[in-house]
């Protein structure tokens, strides 16, 4: 009898503590017109190609002091800003010396990469996420990025503006890739930070959500809670303040922000 009680103690606690870290579902929304193959957290690798191209790309202006950018770089509209923030950011810790590469290819670039450089050194056609507009390639005027304070400083604050190290080191055996510091990967917040804290790569990082469907954090001053769903229908927190994402493959990423 008392075995019974301290375990129904235990779920009511483990379930009191459930209802606690999850918010009232109460906003029904439609996902019929969103597209699987579009958003920031689209799953692009050897294995997943690209299906649907950038809509909204602008150019990388020069906005940073001791910044170089290459000619004709590209980004989506929103991933150029968080860009630019991140910049200004290290610049007031004396951290400016970066020089933007790359971003978006066509995919006709890209196979003229891979068809000169060989499969060591780029990808296919469509299998690139440099296609998407959502990637950019930064380097350090002060020597390889991995030795100098851009790549470290990188290394550790790019999270904190929607950014990941897409290729990190001790990761190749998920990713399929070597480790490339220069190479970031904008998903967006809070998802850069969860997957910054518990050192997960975006394939891990999708795995988790499709395990748990849906968890609860604290990032940027702003509480987030993060959905993971099949359906084309949902019910989310009551909140004026979400994104859709799709993930490429058949699911999708709801995440709302949560009211104070």
């Amino acid at each position: 009898m008392k075995k019974t009680i301290v375990v129904l103690l235990t779920c009511l606690i483990v379930y009191q503590w459930y209802v606690s870290r999850t918010p009232a579902l109460t906003q029904s929304i439609s996902l019929k017109e969103v597209s699987v193959h579009q958003g920031d957290l689209v799953l692009i690798n050897k294995q997943t190609k690209i299906q649907q191209d950038p809509r909204n790309l602008s150019a990388v202006a020069k906005q940073v002091s001791e910044t170089i950018v290459e000619p004709d770089v590209l980004l989506e509209d929103h991933v150029a800003t968080a860009l630019h923030r991140m910049m200004q950011r290290a610049k007031k810790v004396g951290i400016d010396h970066f020089r933007i590469n790359s971003a978006y290819r066509s995919g006709k670039l890209q196979q003229a990469l891979y068809e000169e450089y060989g499969a060591d050194f780029a990808l296919p056609a469509g299998h690139s996420e440099h296609q998407t507009g959502l990637s950019v390639d930064i380097g350090s005027t002060r020597g390889k990025m991995k030795q100098s304070k851009e790549g470290r400083w990188l290394a550790k604050h790019a999270h904190q503006f929607g950014f990941v190290i897409r290729y990190p080191k001790g990761k190749e055996s998920v990713t399929g890739i070597s480790f490339e510091p220069w190479h970031i990967r904008y998903v967006g917040l809070p998802h850069s930070t969860k997957m910054y804290e518990e050192n997960w790569v975006l394939e891990e990082y999708l795995n988790y959500l499709k395990q748990e469907h849906t968890y609860q954090i604290q990032t940027a001053g702003h509480t987030y809670f993060v959905q993971y769903t099949k359906h084309r229908a949902l019910k989310i927190p009551d909140t004026p303040v979400f994104d859709v994402s799709g993930t490429n493959t058949k699911g999708f990423i709801v995440t709302s922000r949560l009211q104070k």
